[in-house]
């Protein structure tokens, strides 16, 4: 019995379940689960792996992570968010499109998620920017950039993955020779880590953003900022 074998067996079932329109988790589980029959194993031990790899109590955070977004989208806290940055953009050059990234800064903050922080702001910003005359490739081309931004900034679903992932590796001896007692990846401290470089990454993507709205002559809103609309939409929002 060769690796080659496996190999394709592994991922050739998995191929073939796609190919045929099965979707990705069960096609990943009955991959995983054909290479255990090819090798002989006893399948109980498939689903002991399966249960205890998501029976961590740090992964509950996740389903919380995704119904916080969902609820927000669906109540309309979005929507408050995504008004409460545009009321700062004002007369700025590309002010709009620079609401959009600190919108999905702020989304970003409460769901965990990129995938739906750029369809919750996306879905409202994007046809903003276009009734501002704003090109809809580039208007998608900002929210899909700043839509990372959730992941990086805290919460962040796949800090999480990654930290209690990261908990079960095993440390070889010498390393633990050279950098002593091995440390588990505290969770916390790595959404701390995380705040810095989203801060500099949504200052970075709104600079380069108002030089490109410069050079393509988006401009904001006429009249300067409206105080009294900011102060409305901070106690909104």
């Amino acid at each position: 019995m060769t690796e080659t074998s496996i190999v394709l067996v592994l991922f050739g079932s998995f191929f073939v379940l796609l190919l045929m329109g099965a979707p990705i988790s069960i096609s990943l589980g009955v991959a995983a689960l054909a290479s255990y029959f090819y090798l002989g194993e006893n399948p109980i031990t498939f689903v002991q792996i399966a249960f205890t790899s998501v029976g961590s109590f740090p992964l509950m955070a996740l389903p919380a992570f995704i119904l916080a977004g969902a609820l927000m989208e669906a109540s309309g806290i979005s929507k408050r968010l995504v008004n409460l940055a545009e009321s700062f953009a004002g007369p700025v050059t590309g002010g709009i499109s620079a609401a959009a990234v600190l919108a999905c800064m702020f989304f970003g903050a409460i769901s965990g998620s990129g995938p739906a922080t750029t369809a919750a702001v996306g879905m409202l910003m994007i046809p903003a920017m276009a009734n501002r005359g704003y090109d809809k490739g580039y208007a998608s081309a900002v929210v899909a950039s700043a839509g990372g931004l959730g992941i990086i900034i805290p919460p962040s679903i796949p800090m999480v993955i990654f930290g209690i992932s990261a908990m079960g590796l095993a440390v070889p001896p010498e390393a633990i020779e050279k950098f002593g007692t091995f440390q588990s990846i505290s969770i916390s401290k790595m959404f701390i880590a995380g705040v810095i470089p989203g801060l500099v990454i949504s200052m970075s993507l709104i600079i380069v953003n108002y030089f490109r709205c410069k050079r393509l002559g988006y401009k904001g809103t006429e009249g300067g900022w409206d105080f009294k609309h900011i102060a409305r939409t901070m106690r909104s929002g």
